[in-house]
């Protein structure tokens, strides 16, 4: 019989190097893996996260301000001359908004910040164009 005659040592052989083929596929899968799981940290993901958050937020405010503004137009008679220190201060932001105020005067009057004073200035602006 002429066939193919493998002794336990090139068997044994043969065994390390299939042991080795799986440890390093393994290690290949498991790169992989972690390779897929940093996806979610990913800066320019994250960035976006935050731009959407920061734009919520954003919006968020101007949600509030709309309704201060309309609870102070409920609160407020017809006239738009009201005692400062009865107003909230968005009520009065509100108020010289409505004047035609900027929005730096309008933060340093009633001291809100510069932000808040441009969203007001902003509504008032956007609700007269209309």
């Amino acid at each position: 019989m002429n066939g193919i005659v493998i002794t336990w040592v090139q068997l044994l052989y043969i065994s390390l190097i299939l042991i080795l083929f799986y440890v390093a596929e393994l290690l290949l899968f498991m790169r992989k893996a972690s390779a897929q799981r940093s996806v979610g940290t990913d800066p320019l993901e994250a960035e976006l996260l935050r731009k959407e958050i920061a734009q919520l937020r954003f919006e968020m405010d101007a949600l509030k301000l709309r309704l201060l503004a309309t609870q102070a137009e409920w609160n407020q008679p017809a006239e738009l001359v009201l005692d400062s220190k009865q107003e909230s201060p968005y009520s009065h932001a509100i108020r010289l908004a409505k004047l035609g105020a900027d929005s730096n005067s309008v933060a340093h009057q009633c001291g809100i910040s510069r932000g808040e004073a441009d969203l007001i200035v902003a509504l008032y602006r956007s609700s007269t164009q209309r």
